[in-house]
C-alpha cells in the first residue's frame, strides 16, 4: 500500500486522511464509527471531493481517478507526479467493487441528492478545457450555487457551453440568470426540445441524471467509452441546431431591434412567457412581435427568428 499512498502524498493530503480513503477503497462503504476518526477529518476528506456522505452516516470512497483530478485542481504544480501513481489504486478500487459494477466499470450509478451533488463538485473541480451541458428542469441545487461553481471553473479558464431547452428558459427570472452567466463568458444557445439532461466534462467524464418524475434520484457516471462519444456528439448536435441566447444586448442588434424579445422569440417562447420574462403586457408582446415580423418580411414567428439569424442581429 505504500506507492498507493503516494497518490495522495504528492498532492500535500496527510498520511492519516490518505489512510482513511484507503480504508473506503479496500474495505468498501462505512460509518463513521467503523472508520474510527474524527467527524471532522471524514468533512476534510469531502472537502477534497475523495469521499461521499450516504444517508445513515456512511462514508464511500470517490473513484479514485476522479478523487485525484479534484485534488490536483488545488495543487496543480504536483499533477504530473499525482497522474503517473493512480493507476495502481484504480486498479485496486475496481477489484473491490460489487460483480455487476466491475463487469461494467464505464458506467457507474450514483444514487442519492448528496452523492449527485458531490459528485458534480469533485467532476467541477477537476474540470480543465471545457464543460458542455444540456439543461433543463429538473435541479438539484438552487441557481446561485451553480453559478458559484461556473465561476469557480473560469479562473482556472475552463470554457463552458450551454443548450438550454425552452422549459428552462420560461422558468420565473431565469432569462436575467442566463444573461448575468453569459456577460460572465458562458456560451449559450437555446432550443425547443432536449432530450435529456446532460453534463460532459473534458473528455473524461458525462454525468446523465435519471430523472423520476420532478426529482433527480440518481445519476449515471460514465468515463471513456463509445457510450461517453455518443454523448459528446449528440451535445454537438444540439449546440449546432441550438439558436444563440442574446438577449441583454450581449450581441449588437440592428438600431430600434429589443435584443430580449428577440432572443426570447428565437427561443420559441409564447407570447404570455414572454410577457412574463420582460415585465410587459401580452398585448404589448404581441404588438412589438407583429412589428418585428412586418420588419423582417416573415409570415411566422419562426420565420423572423430566422431572418433574424441571417441579418446578423443574433
Amino acid at each position: 500500500m505504500e506507492q498507493n499512498g503516494a497518490v495522495f502524498g504528492h498532492l500535500g493530503v496527510s498520511p492519516e486522511l490518505t489512510a482513511v480513503y484507503e480504508l473506503l477503497v479496500t474495505g468498501g462503504s462505512r460509518t463513521t464509527d467503523e472508520i474510527g476518526v474524527s467527524g471532522a477529518q471524514l468533512q476534510r476528506l469531502r472537502e477534497l471531493g475523495v469521499v461521499r456522505h450516504l444517508p445513515g452516516d456512511v462514508w464511500q470512497a470517490v473513484a479514485p481517478d476522479l478523487a485525484v483530478e479534484a485534488v490536483i485542481a488545488a495543487r496543480e504544480e504536483e499533477h504530473r507526479r499525482a497522474r503517473a501513481d493512480v493507476g495502481p489504486l484504480m486498479e485496486l478500487y475496481l477489484r473491490n467493487r460489487d460483480e455487476e459494477l466491475a463487469d461494467n466499470a464505464f458506467v457507474e450509478v450514483v444514487s442519492g441528492r448528496d452523492a449527485v451533488l458531490d459528485l458534480w463538485r469533485t467532476l467541477l473541480r477537476g474540470a480543465r478545457e471545457e464543460v458542455r451541458v444540456l439543461d433543463q428542469p429538473p435541479y438539484l441545487s438552487p441557481q446561485e450555487e451553480h453559478a458559484v461553481l461556473e465561476d469557480s471553473t473560469r479562473q482556472r479558464d475552463v470554457r463552458w457551453r450551454v443548450v438550454y431547452d425552452r422549459s428552462a428558459v420560461d422558468l420565473p427570472g431565469r432569462v436575467t440568470e442566463i444573461i448575468e452567466l453569459v456577460a460572465a463568458g458562458e456560451r449559450a444557445r437555446v432550443t425547443p426540445t432536449l432530450p435529456f439532461k446532460l453534463a460532459v466534462v473534458d473528455t473524461h467524464a458525462a454525468v446523465l441524471p435519471v430523472v423520476n418524475g420532478d426529482v433527480i434520484d440518481k445519476v449515471l457516471l460514465v468515463r471513456p467509452s463509445p457510450l461517453l462519444d455518443v454523448l459528446r456528439s449528440t451535445f454537438e448536435l444540439y449546440w449546432d441546431k441550438g439558436i444563440p441566447f442574446s438577449p441583454g444586448g450581449i450581441y449588437a442588434a440592428e438600431s430600434g431591434v429589443d435584443p430580449n424579445l428577440l432572443g426570447l422569440l428565437a427561443a420559441g417562447l409564447t407570447d404570455e412567457s414572454i410577457a412574463r420574462q420582460l415585465g410587459l403586457a401580452p398585448r404589448t408582446v404581441q404588438r412589438r412581435v407583429r412589428q418585428l415580423m412586418d420588419r423582417c418580411g416573415a409570415q411566422t414567428r419562426f420565420q423572423a427568428g430566422v431572418q433574424a439569424m441571417r441579418r446578423g442581429w443574433l
